[in-house]
């Protein structure tokens, strides 16, 4: 058995763009759906905001520890935008179960 036979009989190329753009289009986004993205647009910016509205210190002085130096606070961004992911991402699953239970109701009715 020669491996790269093998790896030559299971190779399949990858998905053009055309195929690909035609998959999205036939899905269509319901009303929690919607609601994710467009909060996650909106948390995406916020976060970006918060990381100006709240510094990080860059250098401290003295015994203090008075910021000489503040700079944009990166980690409390990231936070935030993955705490805002997980949230749009519960609200998307939400939205899709419910497209999933409503295809499966239509497909009973039809059936009976």
């Amino acid at each position: 058995m020669n491996m790269f036979e093998e790896i030559e009989k299971e190779k399949q190329d990858l998905p053009k763009i055309q195929n690909i753009t035609k998959e999205v289009s036939h899905y269509s986004f319901n009303g929690y759906q919607k609601f994710a993205i467009v909060v996650y647009l909106v948390c995406f910016c916020f976060g970006i905001l918060l990381g100006n509205l709240f510094p990080a210190c860059g250098t401290s002085s003295n015994f203090y520890g008075t910021c000489t130096t503040t700079e944009f606070n990166f980690s409390l961004m990231l936070f935030f935008w993955f705490i805002s992911f997980l949230v749009c991402l519960f609200f998307f699953a939400l939205g899709h179960i419910i497209s999933l239970l409503t295809s499966i109701n239509e497909a009973l009715r039809k059936s009976a």
